[in-house]
């Protein structure tokens, strides 16, 4: 191959990385699934991601995080025993004190567990959207929503 044209391909193939042609291939093979920590942080990081890829409006972190802590203390596996859910035979459960009719009309489907707190905080947050226009409106209140 003569200079000229060992110049041209190699301006193509620089063409073609800049354009995104090849990298593009390379990072989307290379892209690494996210991890979260199983704790309050990454339960609601991991349930934001889940929301948003579903198309729900996604509260700010800080917002379900101060929810979760209202009605459970952070403790996925708390049961509310005491209140009138719980009299009617439908207790509050898990991180986020969702009773199971409620969680069952918001889960999504592969998330149907009310004691995995991801699912419970997705549940939660599509109920509270729905009936209160945004999570946000409920987050921070200390009776329960």
């Amino acid at each position: 191959m003569n200079r000229k044209a060992r110049l041209a391909t190699r301006l193509a193939v620089a063409g073609a990385i800049a354009g995104g042609a090849v990298l593009g291939g390379v990072a989307t093979a290379n892209a690494a699934t996210p991890t979260y920590g199983n704790d309050l942080g990454g339960w609601v990081a991991q349930a934001q991601s889940i929301l948003a890829a579903h198309g729900d409006h996604v509260p700010p972190a800080a917002a379900i995080e101060a929810r979760a802590m209202t009605e459970s203390s952070g403790n996925p596996l708390a049961v509310n025993n005491w209140d009138s859910n719980a009299l009617a035979g439908t207790p509050s459960e898990g991180l986020m004190q969702t009773i199971v009719p409620t969680f069952d009309t918001y889960a999504l489907p592969g998330h149907t567990d009310i004691w995995n707190p991801v699912d419970n905080i997705v549940a939660a947050v599509r109920y509270a959207n729905a009936t209160y226009g945004a999570f946000e409106n409920i987050a921070y209140g200390t009776q329960g929503y």
